[in-house]
């Protein structure tokens, strides 16, 4: 693992410990849907601090995410919370790589193709790191109330 993949998850661990219950793999592999049916690792996974089996969002850290990996992932992650949750999940992918970042556009892509067979989760974006800890294009709560409310106001 490089040190900028370590350094974007204390990041998200510093930044949403107050909001989330914050399960990164710097600190122990994150095991999903459980520790006995694995089949699923994430790079960071935030979870409700009022529900904890409820999964708020997925976080995979890709230095160069390749295209196909994308994908299984994504099925995955969709596999991942319907076993574990009652309430869809979001998918995030942070790019940090150079190459990663001028491919960001073929990730998008195929990320639209599978997007309609994810059924539980509620979500997926491909952001360079930048985008990421700027807030563009997303919005991370703790609720998916809040989040209701906020868009109809």
């Amino acid at each position: 693992m490089l040190p900028e993949h370590r350094d974007i998850q204390r990041w998200i661990k510093e930044k949403y410990s107050a909001q989330f219950e914050v399960l990164a793999e710097i600190d122990k592999t994150n095991y999903l849907p459980d520790r006995d049916r694995h089949w699923y690792q994430p790079d960071v996974v935030l979870r409700s601090r009022k529900n904890p089996k409820n999964i708020r969002y997925i976080i995979e850290v890709e230095n160069d995410p390749m295209r196909k990996a994308i994908v299984g992932a994504c099925l995955l992650a969709d596999c991942s919370v319907k076993e574990m949750c009652s309430e869809p999940a979001a998918l995030i992918f942070i790019v940090y790589s150079e190459i990663g970042r001028r491919q960001i556009k073929n990730f998008k892509d195929r990320i639209e193709v599978i997007k309609g067979r994810l059924t539980h989760l509620s979500s997926i974006q491909a952001v360079t790191v930048e985008e990421f800890k700027r807030g563009k294009g997303l919005e991370i709560r703790p609720t998916r109330k809040k989040r209701a409310e906020a868009i109809q106001s």
